[in-house]
């Protein structure tokens, strides 16, 4: 599993005129060009085989004891700016069933087609580039190679970030455009490592928030009650 990605992440405006403010001569187009490539990280994605050495150590210092990426459809991609790898991401199918989910009026709780789950995204050492900013570069990709290979295009992302310490949980996703739907119920169901038909072994967990990017609305817990009654 192989393949690349570059993108040049354009400079916001204010950046330029900042670093210009200084000089006596105004800019020409050319050297202002020339100061904004400078400025700006430069992101490149290469996707590589969810058994690649490297993604699986990333996949088991972010989760303890963990086998490795699920099973099912799956992209892993490796994240390099400026020449140097800063860490990887992970997208493979959703979740089986989620309460949350009937905050977008599933009362089922099961996913819609179309529907992909962030099961990693990892990012080590000092970057320039701001997390939301790398998480809407990734996804761009994805949706590409995920309709080269299974011929439809994600149109519901889903992740669920651990509550941890932080102030603001998952705050790069939703810098990126996702929307908390709640909480899981802190039960979770995998199939042993290597099997993709076994039976489900459930544990339990510490919930996790739901975050969901997409074109469908977040209905009020109120609403979410009377649907349900």
């Amino acid at each position: 599993m192989g393949g690349g990605y570059d993108r040049r992440r354009a400079a916001p405006a204010h950046v330029a005129r900042a670093a210009s403010d200084g000089l006596r001569e105004p800019l020409g187009s050319d050297a202002l060009g020339a100061l904004v490539a400078r400025e700006s990280p430069v992101i490149s994605l290469r996707f590589v085989s969810t058994w690649a050495p490297e993604f699986v150590a990333c996949i088991r210092r972010h989760y303890t004891n963990s086998a490795g990426a699920p099973p099912g459809k799956k992209l892993a991609v490796e994240i390099t700016e400026d020449g140097r790898v800063i860490g990887f991401a992970g997208y493979g199918e959703p979740t089986f069933k989620l309460a949350a989910r009937r905050r977008l009026g599933l009362s089922s709780g099961r996913p819609l087609p179309h529907t992909v789950n962030n099961f990693i995204l990892r990012l080590e050492g000092e970057r320039r580039a701001k997390t939301s900013e790398i998480i809407g570069v990734v996804e761009e990709a994805v949706a590409a190679e995920w309709r080269r290979r299974w011929g439809w295009c994600p149109e519901h992302w889903e992740t669920m970030v651990g509550q941890g310490d932080a102030q603001n949980p998952g705050a790069c996703f939703k810098r990126a455009g996702y929307r908390r739907l709640g909480l899981t119920t802190g039960r979770t169901a995998r199939r042993p490592a290597g099997s993709t038909h076994g039976p489900r072994v459930w544990s339990d967990s510490a919930p996790k928030i739901v975050l969901y990017r997409g074109p469908l609305a977040r209905l009020s817990t109120l609403a979410v009650i009377a649907e349900e009654q």
